[in-house]
């Protein structure tokens, strides 16, 4: 008589998980991706939301996420990939209005950082009304500026500036390397002045 074993996914690596869900559509699959990473995502997003509810809601929102993307999207590194999935939905999160002054100092850090964002016009108080109504919505500018960025450039400037990493352990986190990681923060940082100039003349 023979007899059955249990499938088990714990010899496949996070990638092919990735593809043999793409392949078969087994919920079973991104259970294993939950066991591995659950905490992890739940952890990530505390950070951003700095609520325990929210947090628990916006996990289960992103491994349904995840059950969309994946056989969308080719994975060649699945923890700073799922990473990306986060930072946009946490971020989306964010923007629903309810957390305005847990980023606003983050994004501050981001503009203030080598005067990167500093506003043309300075203190010239004849456009005074105009730089006002610029600053009231700043915020949520650069934060739709982030979103727009390349998810390379996005990971970089939100563990950076908002997580507050190390050029090391933004390596250590993306695999990406040190050459890359500033190379990505300094285009990240020029791609969302770009987009800030632009949307001032609106």
């Amino acid at each position: 008589m023979l007899s059955l074993k249990a499938i088990t996914y714990e010899p496949l690596s996070d990638e092919e998980i990735c593809q043999q869900f793409a392949s078969t559509g087994d919920r079973k699959l991104i259970g294993e991706l939950y066991k591995r990473y659950g905490h992890l995502v739940y952890g990530a997003c505390m950070k951003y939301l700095k609520n325990t509810e929210e947090s628990k809601d916006l996990v289960s929102v992103i491994f349904e996420k995840l059950m969309l993307k994946i056989p969308d999207t080719k994975i060649s590194a699945f923890n700073s990939w799922l990473y990306t999935v986060i930072q946009s939905e946490c971020i989306m999160q964010l923007r629903r209005g309810k957390h305005h002054d847990s980023i606003k100092k983050d994004v501050q850090r981001l503009e203030e950082n080598n005067d990167t964002f500093t506003p043309r016009y300075g203190d010239n108080t004849r456009v005074g009304k105009g730089l006002n109504l610029i600053a009231a919505n700043r915020e949520e500018m650069v934060i739709e500026a982030i979103k727009k960025l390349k998810p390379e450039h996005r990971t970089c400037i939100t563990l950076f500036f908002f997580d507050k990493k190390s050029y090391k352990e933004i390596v250590e986190i993306t695999r990406y390397t040190e050459k890359e990681v500033k190379s990505y923060l300094q285009n990240g940082k020029r791609n969302i002045k770009q987009f800030l100039e632009l949307h001032e003349y609106e």
